[in-house]
């Protein structure tokens, strides 16, 4: 993390400029002009940071509260950016200052054609609490925005220029055609559409459009249900007690392990460190973490086979490993613990449909955590509204997606249950 300062501009006699310093990242800094100064450089205090209440300064308090707000509002946005994990430039940093100081008239966006709207939204909202969630956008969020923009962009230049008024029925048929062309999955469209949608949606509300095509029915989100895996309690302890050679796949299945038994997305169980690990009264320990898409804070009981894994590095959570090198690592993972039974999948790609068997470990990804603790604590007998205030879902439709049962297993559930005795 970084820190903010204020010094002045140069150390001469004369009028001096008060510049705060944003630092951040390798040795990267934003020196920002607070617009305030002072007469001489012996009226600043450089060990408080501010102006000395002195005879020569007699507008001090006023310009020690402005600095003081200047650097507490700094304070927040460098903390913002850490929690949230969002790539800080000088750029953005201006930006966030100037909106601050009442420097620029920006905060909305000026009169923008549909894809320079769309690049204004990924860019503000990265940093920006939107106003329905009233939080910024997750890092997470902001990649399959940026993909849904640079497809779009491409669909402008290589089919027809696209503006707020194209996005018609027509265009629905045309970019449909175009994405399937692309042998894109049907889930994979659906979303494209989402988040056009969504940008027509925000872009509307700043009137920078009346176009409503974009509401129709016509102009739908394609879904299309595809089954995905869930490792039983029995593979999750053979992954658990399987001799791996290697620390960082060691760790690797360690983290994966963690998200299985606590419902935490890889962005939340990849970055649990000592401070997420709390005691409660009866001594028994619990996670507590503010989730990072959602901000929602969560409290997870500590089963035995997450304890055993904290013990293991000296009552601390496994270090963060990539993403993309967790996924590689499961896959091995899966194959030396023999989880080899076959899993077909069908789905329509390029507007045909396709079916592909493959060996349930080459399927294993960080997601499949949260989907085996979701199934097995359903099957486990736990409520969906106790499974839900742990994983954090806040519908119940998108919670039941995780479900991944026969109708068998559903069936003895259900007739374990004490209605049916």
């Amino acid at each position: 993390m970084g820190s903010i300062s204020l010094k002045l501009r140069a150390a001469k006699a004369g009028k001096q400029k008060i510049y705060l310093h944003f630092n951040y990242g390798e040795k990267k800094q934003l020196r920002y002009a607070t617009g305030y100064g002072i007469s001489n450089i012996n009226s600043w205090d450089s060990t408080k940071q501010r102006v000395k209440n002195v005879a020569a300064e007699p507008r001090s308090l006023f310009i020690n509260g402005k600095i003081s707000s200047l650097v507490m509002f700094a304070e927040q946005l460098l903390d913002d950016f850490d929690r949230n994990q969002i790539k800080i430039t000088n750029k953005i940093i201006k930006n966030k200052l100037d909106e601050f100081t009442n420097r620029t008239t920006a905060r909305q966006p000026q009169k923008k054609n549909l894809l320079e709207f769309f690049e204004w939204f990924i860019d503000y909202y990265a940093i920006n609490p939107l106003p329905k969630t009233q939080r910024p956008l997750s890092k997470n969020t902001v990649k399959p925005y940026k993909t849904a923009l640079r497809i779009l962009k491409e669909f402008s230049s290589k089919k027809y220029n696209v503006d707020y008024q194209d996005i018609t029925l027509e265009f629905y048929d045309d970019y449909l055609k175009f994405l399937q062309e692309k042998k894109f999955s049907n889930n994979y469209i659906g979303n494209q559409f989402k988040l056009i949608k969504a940008i027509m949606n925000y872009a509307l509300e700043r009137n920078l459009h009346t176009n409503l095509d974009f509401k129709k029915k016509g102009f739908a989100k394609i879904t299309e249900k595809v089954d995905a895996i869930y490792l039983t309690e029995n593979e999750l302890k053979k992954i658990a007690k399987l001799k791996i050679k290697g620390k960082m796949r060691d760790r690797a299945r360690d983290l994966f392990l963690i998200g299985a038994y606590t419902g935490l997305r890889v962005s939340d169980f990849n970055r649990l460190t000592a401070d997420n690990i709390k005691t409660a009264s009866g001594g028994q320990r619990y996670i507590e973490i503010s989730m990072q898409k959602t901000g929602k804070t969560v409290l997870i009981p500590i089963n035995s086979a997450v304890a055993a894994i904290l013990d293991k590095y000296g009552g601390e959570p496994p270090a963060r490993l990539a993403e993309q090198k967790i996924n590689e690592e499961l896959k091995e993972i899966g194959e030396k613990a023999k989880i080899k039974s076959e899993f077909t999948i069908e789905k329509t790609v390029g507007g045909k449909k396709e079916k592909t068997t493959f060996k349930k470990h080459q399927l294993i990804t960080n997601h499949t955590a949260r989907r085996s603790f979701c199934t097995n604590a359903y099957l486990a007998g736990l409520s969906t509204v106790d499974i839900m205030a742990i994983s954090g879902h806040t519908s119940e439709a998108v919670f039941l997606k995780y479900i991944k049962v026969t109708p068998k297993e559903r069936l003895e559930r259900l007739a374990a249950h004490s209605f049916f005795k």
